[in-house]
């Protein structure tokens, strides 16, 4: 019997051959097949994303044919950019003044993409009369061209080589992704960059208990994880490329809303991880601008304070898991109110929570066994972390803070101001005299949350310094008081902003300035205006180019420090001050506000302040 052989198709099947040959030429899929598993017409674009009505868009470097192909044009990327590094450091040494405003937004950590846009559309101009743009210019080009792979996808290939610092699971916290090495990075990013100033999260026991993965744990829960890992998002290194920022900022958005998700879930059960949570998501609301969020979240953080922390004391024979949550609970609740004291100095508003009752944190040690820091993910020695010390010298500050700020900020000044700034000044030189060694404000500072903590101290000085004249003039509001100052509190004032400035120097010197904890923000905000007044002086000029640097880094993380850039540059164009020429392309890109994006003023009014304790102080 003959073998039967399958009968060729039909001329007339032509459809049907375009559609087998269309999948088969399909290499990469485009991202929106991706998510949903849909098969790719592998057009640009796609026919599924036509029909639904959906962005298009492709990665070319997620095709994994010709592996050898794409290794060498890997190499070639390298040796590009081992090229244009060392055109940009030649650049560096350029005097002309156009070559110095793009020599600063490079250091402020702008992205390629980033610096060829200012070069298209603020020096093409005056490219002819200077040669090394032009030769920068061509460079960045050429590297584009040939890069199908983005930098994201190189630093994701550096960041493998760097260990997390901690290594916690994803599950059975969080559902917005399975990654543990991505959740692992994340968390610790957090604990490095955030936690060590404010420290209002016991570190070991969090990741105690996110590590053995009980939902019934204490110091852990769904709610807080999501919160630090929404907050934690700004700081991934996915930020050096447009594309993966925005991927970076639509996660941090997902951590967030499963978080919020998370609280409605516990139904007002107030427990220490909901009072920790609550925290991080107040910092990440206000840092990313969500103000009707950020409101919301400080008075719920206020009831909680008020419901959750006088009923959580210890024995006097308390032993274990007692002591361990007596004293997470005394730690977070002075870290809450260090959070809440900040704000309201940056705010000029009124803290909602009192300074809580004294404890006795466990004894500062600085053997080789005291808790370590490293600038992670940047692979660097070991440094003492001195975090004890930050948070007890923090807490004493915001005392101070609280007593001095307390009667202007709910309307209730009875000494006159003489006697405000010298009890100011003889406090602050007490609190000075009392911080050990290892926190003393001096030209080698090992750590960035001891910076920190100093930049904080001026900001201070500048606020009380305003608070006062603010009360001089019945309360009006004027956006330059700074004139209507006594002379002496103006030098005051400038001489905290440029120590934050040289501070700030400091922190680019050893760390730069991709990353910076949190805390900084506020006080380079509070100087950069300061320094606004007076920059006719070349050393308040001088450091408010070295603070505008710093400050468009901190921008492209977070959305308060660009609408801060933008206050100033609309403050200098409303009362006729000429900026820096130096920070011409720092400023290049504000100035126009988008319809929906949100103001700073909050239409929430201010909740009561709560007080959290009183009476004598625990022996813990």
């Amino acid at each position: 019997m003959a073998e039967s052989k399958p009968s060729p198709a039909p001329s007339g099947g032509s459809g049907t051959n375009e559609a087998q040959q269309k999948r088969k030429n399909v290499g990469t899929a485009c991202s929106a097949c991706k998510t949903r598993k849909l098969k790719c017409s592998g057009t640009s674009p796609c026919t599924n994303c036509i029909k639904n009505n959906v962005e298009c868009t492709f990665d070319a470097s997620a095709d994994k044919r010709r592996r050898g192909a794409l290794k060498r044009k890997v190499n070639q990327l390298e040796e590009k950019e081992d090229l244009l590094i060392q055109l940009v450091s030649t650049l560096r040494e350029s005097g002309t003044r156009r070559t110095i405003q793009l020599l600063n937004l490079i250091r402020s950590n702008a992205s390629l993409a980033e610096i060829q846009l200012y070069i298209d559309t603020q020096l093409k101009s005056e490219l002819e009369q200077t040669p090394e743009l032009i030769e920068v210019c061509n460079e960045i080009q050429r590297f584009e061209q040939m890069g199908s792979r983005s930098r994201r996808r190189i630093l994701d290939a550096q960041r493998a080589l760097v260990e997390p610092l901690f290594r916690v699971p994803a599950a059975p916290w969080t559902t917005v992704t399975a990654d543990d090495e991505h959740v692992s990075h994340l968390i610790s990013l957090w604990f490095t960059w955030v936690h060590p100033f404010y420290h209002w999260i016991d570190r070991e026991l969090f990741l105690r208990d996110m590590q053995s993965g009980s939902l019934d744990s204490k110091f852990c829960s769904p709610f807080l994880v999501n919160a630090i890992l929404a907050d934690a998002c700004a700081y991934s290194d996915s930020l050096e490329s447009d594309a993966s920022s925005r991927d970076a900022a639509a996660q941090g958005v997902r951590f967030y809303n499963e978080a919020k998700r998370l609280l409605d879930k516990e139904e007002g059960r107030i427990t220490l991880a909901t009072a920790q949570g609550l925290g991080v998501l107040w910092i990440c609301a206000s840092m990313t601008r969500k103000d009707r969020h950020g409101w919301i979240h400080q008075s719920q953080l206020a009831y909680a304070v008020q419901e959750l922390f006088p009923s959580i004391t210890a024995p006097k024979d308390a032993d274990g898991e007692a002591l361990d949550l007596a004293r997470a609970a005394n730690v977070t609740i002075w870290g809450l109110f260090n959070i809440a004291m900040t704000h309201a100095v940056s705010s000029r508003k009124a803290p909602l929570i009192k300074p809580p009752r004294k404890i006795r944190l466990p004894p500062i040690t600085h053997g080789p066994d005291a808790d370590l820091w490293v600038p992670y993910p940047t692979e660097s020695e070991k440094l003492q972390a001195h975090t004890l010390c930050t948070f007890r010298a923090l807490c004493s500050l915001n005392e101070i803070a609280y007593d001095i700020t307390y009667p202007h900020l709910h309307g209730e000044v009875s000494s006159s101001e003489t006697e405000k700034t010298d009890e100011l000044q003889r406090r602050l030189r007490e609190w000075q005299s009392e911080l050990p060694p290892c926190l003393k404000e001096r030209d080698a500072i090992e750590v960035p949350h001891v910076l920190c903590l100093h930049m904080y101290q001026h900001a201070l000085i500048i606020t009380v310094y305003e608070l006062l004249c603010n009360t001089g003039q019945n309360g009006q509001s004027d956006h330059r008081l700074f004139h209507m100052m006594p002379k002496s509190h103006q030098e005051a004032c400038l001489s905290s902003a440029r120590s934050i400035s040289q501070l700030m120097r400091l922190h680019r010197s050893a760390w730069g300035v991709e990353r910076m904890p949190q805390g900084t923000s506020q006080p380079i905000n509070i100087a950069l205006l300061v320094l606004l007044e007076r920059l006719d002086v070349s050393e308040n000029r001088d450091a408010f180019i070295n603070l505008s640097i710093a400050a468009k880094a901190a921008s492209r993380r977070w959305s308060s420090s660009k609408a801060a850039l933008d206050r100033i540059r609309t403050r200098a164009i409303i009362h006729g001050l000429h900026l820096p020429t130096e920070t011409d392309s720092l400023f290049a890109d504000f100035g126009k506000r988008p319809e929906n994006e949100p103001s700073d003023e909050s239409p929430f009014p201010m909740a009561d302040t709560i007080e959290t304790s009183d009476g004598e102080g625990s022996d813990m």
